[in-house]
C-alpha cells in the first residue's frame, strides 16, 4: 500500500486519534513531572543537612523514584488503552495484566527493547513515543546528576 493512502487511512481512524491524544497526554505528564521533580531537587539540595557524598546518593534515589513513577504512568496508560481492542493489543500477555503493562512500559522507557511482549495496532504509537520520552528523561537526569556531582562530589 502506498504511503499516502496508508496515512490517510490511519488519519481517518478514530482509534489512532484516541491513541495519539493519550500518547500526547502521557508524554506531557511525564515531562511535566520530571521537570517539577528536578526543579524541586535543584532548589532543595543546597538546604539538605547531609555530607556531600550522601547528598549525591539521595539525589540518585530521588531520580530513580521519578523514573519508576514515569514508567508506571505509561504502564497504566498502556493497560487502559489495550482494554479497547480497536486501539491495539500487546501480544505475549493475553490478557494483559497491569504488571505486564508496567513491564512492557519499563522495557520501552529504558529502550531495552521488545522480546516477549510486542505491541500491535494503534498502541504502537504510544510505545514508540514512550521510548523517545524515556531516552530524553534518562539523559536529562544524567545531565542533572552530573552537574550536581560536579557541585557536591569534590574531595
Amino acid at each position: 500500500m502506498p504511503v499516502i493512502p496508508a496515512l490517510a487511512e490511519a488519519a481517518s481512524t478514530a482509534g489512532y486519534w484516541t491513541v495519539i491524544f493519550a500518547t500526547t497526554l502521557l508524554a506531557a505528564l511525564t515531562i511535566g513531572l520530571h521537570y517539577e521533580v528536578l526543579q524541586r531537587l535543584n532548589q532543595s539540595m543546597p538546604r539538605w543537612k547531609l555530607a556531600r557524598h550522601p547528598r549525591v546518593l539521595v539525589l540518585m534515589f530521588c531520580i530513580l523514584a521519578v523514573h519508576i513513577a514515569e514508567i508506571w504512568l505509561f504502564g497504566v496508560g498502556i493497560y487502559f488503552i489495550v482494554q479497547f481492542p480497536e486501539l491495539g493489543r500487546v501480544v505475549g500477555a493475553e490478557p494483559l495484566r497491569l504488571l505486564d503493562a508496567v513491564y512492557a512500559s519499563a522495557t520501552t522507557y529504558s529502550t531495552l527493547g521488545y522480546g516477549d511482549l510486542v505491541p500491535q495496532g494503534a498502541v504502537r504509537v504510544l510505545f514508540g513515543t514512550e521510548a523517545l520520552v524515556g531516552l530524553l528523561m534518562i539523559t536529562w537526569s544524567a545531565s542533572f546528576a552530573y552537574l550536581e556531582m560536579a557541585r557536591y562530589w569534590r574531595t
